[in-house]
């Protein structure tokens, strides 16, 4: 389907992913309207004001990108913050659009959640959580918005080669061998799912089968994930976790 005119409300567009994102976008005739932190705040404590600029603009596509993780032993990770972000804030940006879009009987609700919602890995508990509960309200919204014209898309992209992986958790990550994908090759897939309305995308064929290894035998997985369980607690000893900055 052709995306040429339509525009696109685009959060985390700043971000590693949000550049090419939005460069993808703009390439297909898309007038993208950006949030940029930076420019605009953050985007929790604006999320009243944000809701309210959407009704008004009344954009064709909300993609929800921004995020933020934090990579740290469950007692010191600050949930309200994760889950607001990652999961509060798209959830409540989908629900303020929901009846514009359906009285035009057309639009597409986007959201990025992460293959560690379907893959939970440690240290990443409020992440997790946050992507998991995405996953969820994303299967639920689009099975309820059957009929209506409005379509949702979920994508779930493994590791990227971003601001989100760094510091312990890229090193956690290096040792334990994760597959890296690169944020343009991500764009440009998340944009290909955007123009065919695609429900769900997951990245990586390892991780779709791990992902669904967990599903049938967790505790299987739980070994599988020993030894990354220890690596991560070897980086980890002596220091509070890496809380990274949110991409909004």
């Amino acid at each position: 389907m052709s995306l040429r005119g339509n525009t696109a409300f685009v959060t985390g567009a700043t971000g590693g992913i949000g550049v090419p994102l939005c460069q993808e976008l703009e390439a297909r005739q898309v007038h993208v309207v950006r949030y940029d932190r930076k420019e605009h705040g953050d985007l929790v404590k604006n999320l009243e004001g944000v809701s309210r600029s959407l009704q008004e603009l009344k954009p064709d596509i909300l993609v929800n990108l921004a995020g933020m993780n934090s990579f740290a032993m469950a007692e010191d990770q600050d949930y309200e913050r994760i889950i607001q972000l990652n999961l509060t804030v798209p959830m409540r940006l989908c629900q303020a659009l929901l009846p514009i879009m359906k009285r035009q009987g057309s639009g597409q609700l986007v959201t990025v959640g992460s293959m560690t919602g379907l893959i939970p890995l440690p240290h990443l508990t409020g992440y997790v959580a946050a992507k998991a509960g995405l996953k969820a309200f994303s299967d639920a919204l689009r099975r309820e918005s059957i009929g209506t014209g409005v379509s949702v898309t979920h994508l779930a992209p493994r590791a990227v080669k971003t601001a989100m992986n760094k510091g312990i958790a890229d090193t956690v990550n290096q040792r334990t061998k994760t597959n890296y994908d690169h944020p343009d090759q991500v764009a440009r897939r998340m944009v290909k799912a955007i123009e065919n309305r695609e429900a769900e995308v997951r990245f990586g064929l390892s991780e779709r089968i791990f992902a669904t290894l967990n599903f049938l035998t967790p505790g299987l997985v739980d070994k599988g994930l020993e030894t990354h369980t220890e690596i991560g607690r070897q980086e980890l000893n002596g220091a509070h976790g890496v809380l990274v900055d949110p991409v909004q």
